[in-house]
């Protein structure tokens, strides 16, 4: 089980690493569509947990984290997005984009 899990591990990090460099910049983000807006808000604890103590409870579930490719009408849930998904970045190695 082990292998497999190395193996994941693996090519999760080989497709992050590959779908940062081509993250959009943050004024070229394409507005997350109304479903997504809505899951986003229902889903992230945004207006009462903080980006990094999110991370540190569910980083580890978190390798492909994509929230942050979209522009969110809410501002306060695209600022916090945005940072949520620099923490993961940060925390797996990779480049803040």
């Amino acid at each position: 089980m082990t292998d497999r899990r190395d193996r994941i591990a693996r090519l999760t990090a080989r497709w992050r690493s590959r779908h940062d460099a081509r993250r959009p910049a943050i004024g070229e983000r394409p507005p997350a569509d109304a479903s997504r807006e809505a899951l986003a808000s229902r889903a992230f604890p945004y207006r009462s947990v903080s980006p990094a103590d999110y991370a540190d409870a569910h980083a580890h579930d978190m390798p492909g984290f994509t929230y942050d490719e979209a522009a969110y009408a809410d501002p306060e849930l695209d600022a916090w997005l945005r940072a949520l998904g620099e923490e993961l970045r940060r925390r797996a190695g990779g480049s803040n984009g």
